[in-house]
């Protein structure tokens, strides 16, 4: 029986460490968007002109100073390494879409988040009444 009860433990600790990497991944992706959304808020309401000067990254080593450029288009990460050339406003309607998909997301891995924990201080609080 103690042995099924540490099998059980060691399972749950683990299903935390996975749910709580993914929460982690989740938010720094939802950050990601965020900023996305903000930049193209501006590159719409400039679309007409020439904006910058612009940092671009183009590797976490090197980033390129632009004095001056048109974004009337853009390539937008649809997944899997798929990129599409789309305008402003469909670029910030995907970045919107995309950014309440992982809200819900975050939102039940940090409800299943909170079952585990409680799980396993049930689970440990069960051990230590039998091992008195």
């Amino acid at each position: 029986m103690s042995q099924e009860r540490t099998v059980d433990l060691s399972f749950l600790q683990s299903l935390y460490k996975y749910l709580l990497d993914e929460y982690n991944r989740l938010t720094l992706v939802k950050t990601d968007l965020e900023r996305s959304i903000e930049t193209l808020k501006a590159l719409k309401k400039a679309q007409e002109g020439e904006i910058g000067p612009l940092i671009i990254p183009v590797s976490s080593f090197l980033s390129l100073m632009v004095d001056g450029a048109k974004a009337k288009d853009m390539l937008v990460l649809l997944g899997g390494n798929i990129f599409a050339k789309m305008g402003p406003e469909e670029a910030l309607k995907q970045a919107r879409e995309r950014l309440d998909e992982v809200n819900k997301s975050l939102s039940e891995v940090g409800l299943n988040l909170t079952k585990v924990q409680l799980e396993m201080e049930n689970l440990q609080r069960r051990t230590e009444k039998r091992a008195r």
